[in-house]
């Protein structure tokens, strides 16, 4: 015979698992963000500082612009529905703005 205590403990153990994969999936795509906003960072530093590295071109600084603007896309369009906003809500994390 099942207890209610076996239920219950098999719920919260089934919730915490698909939060915990809600989590990282949340998680990587703000990395992404991140990460490209770091790059993106780096060549328009680049770019001021003609003294020490070559030439970034405008195409390497657009590419990257686009490469971050898609990230945030796709996380704020990941933050903005159901699960993904309770996870972010939990979280703290917030809707990014674009370039």
């Amino acid at each position: 015979m099942i207890s209610i205590f076996g239920i219950i403990s098999a719920v919260v153990a089934v919730v915490s698992i698909v939060a915990l994969v809600l989590h990282n999936k949340l998680m990587q795509k703000r990395s992404i963000v991140d990460d490209s906003l770091i790059r993106l960072n780096e060549l328009l530093f680049l770019a001021e500082d003609e003294g020490e590295m070559p030439e970034v071109t405008s195409e390497e600084i657009e590419a990257a612009t686009e490469v971050y603007n898609d990230a945030v896309e796709i996380y704020n369009a990941y933050i903005s529905c159901f699960p993904g906003k309770v996870m972010a809500f939990i979280v703290g994390l917030k809707k990014e703005r674009g370039m």
